[in-house]
């Protein structure tokens, strides 16, 4: 399995955060929301040719939309970033928007409103310094140790590890999350690891990212990941200019992908087919 977090394998890793999230209301990071419904394309191509993607963008049950950030520090352009992406969320998705931003248990302040004359932008600031990262370790890891079922809210606070106060660094106790999802052998613990992997992206070392990855063996996930891997492998497989082979090797891709769950635009871009195909590679499936 390959240890760097590629685009693709972050469309599967989304997915399966999604999984995670759905139907589920955010009480657990001090939100109160309505519950997931789904999660929105987390890419904002914008018009220099360039790509932003932003933590989390949940569709809710009130049809709003959720933009999630997750940040162990804070920096002084933090707020005029989050802004700029919610103003293109709106744009895309034209609904309304409301950002939250969850810091770990390091930080104990930060703005919440961004006042630049006509531009206002008001976050909701959300900090785990009241969340005891080591004690919540010590409580799950027991009940695991000790064959119990993970309740649900076990589950969101394992995600939620890395960044409650520790005395240990982010990394590390991502890590030992990760481990100790594994360790609990219940079905949810692919997109536990996947939740934990999506949330910690952005800020941990490449070390730990393959470190963590390796976690993933023998799970839902990397299953999904191996066998996008087999049939893109057949696709580069075929020799140059045999393009009716290359166009049979991306629509077996989609279909996979499809079966999996994915949404028509991440199969598409997965795959470099056109939208219209995978719509009807979809509507084939569904005969």
């Amino acid at each position: 399995m390959e240890t760097k977090i590629s685009g693709h394998n972050n469309d599967i890793i989304m997915k399966a955060t999604a999984e995670m999230f759905k139907n589920k209301a955010l009480t657990v990071f001090g939100l109160k929301t309505a519950k997931i419904v789904g999660i929105m394309p987390t890419v904002l191509p914008v018009v220099e040719a360039k790509e932003k993607r932003v933590d989390f963008v949940f569709l809710l049950e009130d049809d709003t939309l959720l933009h999630l950030e997750f940040q162990t520090t804070v920096p002084e352009d933090l707020l005029r970033r989050v802004a700029y992406y919610g103003a293109r969320i709106v744009e895309r998705h034209n609904m309304d928007v409301n950002t939250a931003i969850i810091y770990s248990g390091r930080i104990e302040s930060a703005p919440e409103l961004l006042d630049k004359g006509s531009l206002c932008y008001r976050v909701t600031n959300v900090f785990l310094k009241s969340m005891d990262g080591d004690a919540e370790y010590h409580r799950i890891k027991t009940l695991v140790e000790n064959g119990l079922k993970l309740e649900e809210t076990d589950l969101m606070k394992l995600i939620l590890l890395p960044l409650m106060k520790s005395q240990q660094p982010e990394a590390e106790m991502t890590l030992k999350a990760a481990e100790l999802a594994k360790a609990s052998h219940g079905k949810s613990i692919g997109f536990v690891i996947g939740a934990i992997i999506a949330i910690t992206d952005k800020f941990l070392p490449e070390d730990y990212k393959k470190k963590l990855l390796e976690v993933l063996r023998m799970t839902q996930i990397e299953e999904w990941l191996k066998e996008e891997g087999k049939a893109e492998g057949r696709v580069e497989g075929k020799l140059e200019g045999k393009q009716e082979g290359k166009m049979e090797g991306k629509q077996e891709v989609a279909r996979n992908a499809l079966n999996e769950g994915l949404e028509p635009e991440i199969v598409a871009k997965i795959t470099g087919l056109p939208l219209k195909t995978i719509q009807k590679i979809k509507g084939d499936l569904a005969n």
